[in-house]
C-alpha cells in the first residue's frame, strides 16, 4: 500500500493511495462521497485488490486533511468546481491507468464524478459502478439551485450555510425517526453512524459554493442529454440500499433506469434490503463486496475478449 501526495495542474494537492494486487487483472480508481475522505474505502480497496485490482482513491477537491490545510474543506468554487473535480480524476487516470482494463467507481456525489467519467471517457473504461447514486432532483433541486445562486449573491460563495444544508439534506432523516442522530439515515448500523460523527474529516457545513455544485451536477450527470453522452457498450453498475433516502429521492431509483434503458446502456442494479446510504459498510457488505467483485469480473473478462477480437 502506497501513499502519496498528488498535486493537480492548478496547485492543488490531494494524498492518493495506491493498493496494489499481486497478480492484477484490473485497475479500479475509487471516489468517495461528500464531505468525507478516502481513508473510510481502504478496508474495501483490500477486498478488491484481493481478487485482482489495482486500486487507487485520493481525497476529492474540497475533502480531507490537506483541503482543511489549503483552507478549501467543505467548500467548491461555484460553477466550476464540479468540472475541476471531473478534470482532477480525468488527470489521474491519465497518470495511473495502464493497459489493464479500468473500472471507475463512485459513492453518492462521487458517484456523479464516476459517471460523468463514464460519459466524457467511455472508451477508456472497462465498467462504471455508482455507489447510492443520486437521481435527478427535479423541480426540487432546480428550485434549490436557483435559491443558492441567489444567496451567492447576497452572501458569497464561501459562506457557510447550515440553513440550505439542512433545506437539502434535512428530509433524508424523516424516514427514520425518531432518530437517536441527526446522520441515521446513512447506516443501519449504529456504531458507523458514531464514527462518521466523530471523524473529523468527516462531515461539516459546507459553504455555499460546495452546495452549488452538489445541486448543479445532481441535475446534469444525471439527465437524459447527459446519459445518452455514455456509451452503449460501457456496462454500468448500480448499487443502492433499498431504504436509501438519497437514492429514492427525486425521480428515484425507478427514473434512473428508465433513462438508461431509454439510451440502451446495458445496466444492472444491485439492490440490499434494510441497508441505507453507505451500504458499502451495512451489515451485509461482505455479501455487497463479493457481488461488486463478481461483476467487476465479468465486466472484465467481456472488456479482455471484445479487445482480443
Amino acid at each position: 500500500m502506497d501513499v502519496t501526495e498528488h498535486t493537480y495542474a492548478d496547485g492543488y494537492r490531494t494524498q492518493l493511495l495506491h493498493v496494489k494486487a499481486r497478480q492484477p487483472i484490473g485497475n479500479c480508481f475509487i471516489f468517495h462521497g461528500m464531505l468525507e475522505h478516502h481513508q473510510r474505502y481502504v478496508e474495501f480497496a483490500d477486498f478488491l485488490s484481493e481478487i485482482g485490482f489495482n486500486v487507487f482513491l485520493c481525497d476529492l477537491r474540497g475533502a480531507g486533511s490537506l483541503a482543511r490545510t489549503q483552507s478549501t474543506y467543505a467548500h467548491l468554487s461555484p460553477h466550476e468546481g464540479f468540472d475541476q473535480m471531473v478534470d482532477d480524476a480525468i488527470s489521474l487516470l491519465d497518470h495511473y491507468q495502464d493497459e489493464l482494463p479500468t473500472v471507475v467507481l463512485g459513492h453518492s456525489f462521487g458517484s456523479l464524478l464516476a459517471r460523468r467519467l463514464g460519459q466524457q471517457l467511455g472508451h477508456r473504461l472497462a465498467g462504471v459502478i455508482a455507489v447510492s447514486p443520486p437521481p435527478h432532483s427535479g423541480l426540487i433541486g432546480r428550485a434549490g439551485l436557483y435559491a443558492i445562486d441567489l444567496a451567492i449573491r447576497f452572501k458569497g460563495s464561501t459562506h457557510e450555510s447550515r440553513l440550505f444544508e439542512r433545506l437539502l439534506f434535512g428530509r433524508y432523516n424523516l424516514k427514520f425517526l425518531p432518530a437517536t442522530t441527526e446522520s441515521d439515515w446513512i447506516s443501519s448500523v449504529p456504531e458507523e453512524v458514531t464514527a462518521y460523527m466523530n471523524d473529523p474529516d468527516c462531515g461539516g457545513i459546507p459553504t455555499l459554493g460546495y452546495l452549488h455544485e452538489v445541486a448543479k451536477a445532481s441535475l446534469d450527470v444525471t439527465s437524459a442529454a447527459r446519459i445518452q453522452e455514455h456509451p452503449k457498450t460501457l456496462p454500468i453498475l448500480f448499487v443502492v440500499g433499498a431504504d436509501d433516502p438519497v437514492v429514492h429521492d427525486g425521480e428515484g431509483l425507478s427514473g434512473i433506469v428508465r433513462k438508461h434503458q431509454a439510451a440502451d446502456i446495458e445496466l444492472t442494479v444491485l439492490s440490499y434490503d434494510q441497508a441505507r446510504h453507505e451500504v458499502l459498510r451495512e451489515r451485509q457488505r461482505q455479501d455487497i463486496w463479493t457481488d461488486i467483485g463478481d461483476w467487476m469480473h465479468q465486466t472484465i473478462r467481456i472488456a479482455k475478449r471484445t479487445s482480443i477480437s
